[in-house]
């Protein structure tokens, strides 16, 4: 199905993200998990696109394994690096010939070794100029990304809200967010969306369960989000503990889900890290509380 036809007649959804195995043991890892998850009943799934279309071949492969072999209707990510506009669109016939009807356009991060993204001749610079690349294809509903601390190589956080509206502007359905950890700057930017467009706006926003306190210091550090003093004060003490810390990790995520709906956000998205366990709990948890169906 394509997502912008669910999001026109469904107001919350519930996703999770998944990313191609680089290993035979990789991939009974995330089929085992495809097989927890999918019964809890996602509205979609997406699989990443590894650095550099490093994963070009097994993204459309997991996809197609989603949507043959679970029914769950699923989104390729799509990124501008190392591909010229010609390939992309050869890569759109693959995906369409595939079954694939949805996918989340993004810029992506510069090649392995490389400091900053330096467009391929010939290619997009910008992940705007992929979604007019797929929306004159005509074939694919397409999501975009959104960052409510602002992308970190934004100059600032307008400057990078107005990016989004332009990608919202082009042909995005919805826009999907990078992790960050506390609510204000998520329902901040929507305000901003929502005047900014003149009307409502779908951006929902991407969860990353806490599990590990290394683990949440270098997601944040990579994608540029801030971690809160409330969240530092209640983890950091708990050190090598990771008993501890997992459950008082999970507990924030859980109360930063509801915080989230309660205020009118249009789903979770759950980054799952091909792990079942976190994201079943907190999947659990909202529904026996009412805050997803």
């Amino acid at each position: 199905m394509r997502l912008d036809e669910l999001f026109a007649r469904q107001p919350r959804t519930l996703s999770f993200e998944f990313f191609p195995p680089k290993t035979e043991r990789g991939w009974f890892t995330l089929e085992d998990t495809i097989e927890q998850l999918v019964p809890l009943g996602p509205d979609f799934v997406s699989v990443t696109y590894g650095a550099g279309g490093s994963t070009r071949a097994r993204t459309r492969e997991v996809v197609q394994h989603i949507q043959a072999n679970t029914g769950a209707t699923a989104m390729a990510h799509l990124t501008c690096v190392n591909a010229t506009q010609t390939e992309l669109r050869a890569l759109l016939d693959e995906y369409a010939h595939a079954g694939i009807q949805n996918i989340l356009a993004l810029r992506g991060d510069p090649p392995k070794g490389e400091a900053r993204f330096t467009p391929t001749d010939g290619g997009c610079a910008y992940a705007g100029d992929l979604i007019d690349l797929i929306r004159d294809d005509g074939r694919f509903a397409i999501l975009c990304a959104a960052f409510p601390e602002r992308h970190p190589e934004a100059p600032s956080r307008e400057f990078d809200w107005q990016n989004l509206q332009r990608k919202l502007e082009s042909g995005a359905c919805a826009a999907i967010t990078q992790c960050f950890f506390e609510p204000t700057p998520y329902f901040e930017q929507v305000a901003f969306m929502r005047k900014a467009l003149g009307r409502p706006v779908r951006i929902i926003p991407g969860i990353l369960p806490i599990v590990d306190w290394k683990a949440l210091q270098r997601f944040s550090a990579l994608c540029g989000a801030t971690i809160p003093p409330a969240l530092r004060e209640r983890l950091e003490p708990l050190g090598e503990d990771r008993v501890a810390l997992r459950k008082a990790g999970i507990a924030c995520t859980i109360e930063f889900c509801r915080q989230l709906l309660e205020g009118g956000a249009p789903g979770i998205h759950i980054y799952a890290l091909n792990r079942s366990t976190a994201a079943a709990e907190i999947v659990t948890a909202l529904r026996l509380s009412g805050h997803l169906a």
